[in-house]
């Protein structure tokens, strides 16, 4: 029985174990055993393990677009077009204004275990500094722009 540091922690582990007794994370054997019974890729099993928060976000999003083209099918009076409308508004918004803020606030899209690891390894560099105050202005600037929107042509 040879130690074996774990890939993810760092931790000395046995070569016959299974998961790291302090992180969780399968072991190289376990890892292969795995590949070899259900036929998963490791990038395919490293991204059904993922929990950053653009996974999350993905599915609440196709969990909206799912109940608004749901209640689409559902409009018969221009009260319940207008509503709808203004649902439709409130989810691009929704969707636009994440879409800002992970662009200039990249470190916000992994979860703080990968970025932990990519530190370790030098590589959180890479990423650049996050610019929160940037994604804030477009995030006004979007806001008012509807805001004005509304002004002119919802009267």
């Amino acid at each position: 029985m040879a130690m074996i540091k774990c890939e993810e922690c760092g931790h000395a582990i046995s070569d016959k174990a299974e998961r790291c007794i302090s992180c969780g994370c399968p072991s190289g054997s376990a890892k292969e055993e795995s590949t070899k019974q259900t036929g998963m890729s490791s990038a395919w099993s490293a991204v059904s393990r993922s929990r950053t928060p653009i996974n999350l976000f993905a599915i609440a999003m196709m969990c909206c677009a799912s109940i608004l083209g749901m209640s689409a099918t559902q409009i018969d009076t221009p009260e319940s077009l207008k509503a709808f409308t203004y649902t439709l508004h409130v989810f691009m918004a929704v969707t636009g204004m994440f879409f800002v803020t992970i662009l200039f606030c990249r470190k916000g899209v992994y979860h703080p275990d990968d970025l932990a690891k990519a530190k370790r390894d030098g590589l959180s560099d890479e990423m650049g500094p996050d610019q929160p105050m940037i994604a804030a202005v477009l995030i006004i600037i979007m806001l008012c722009a509807y805001a004005a929107f509304q002004a002119v042509y919802a009267s």
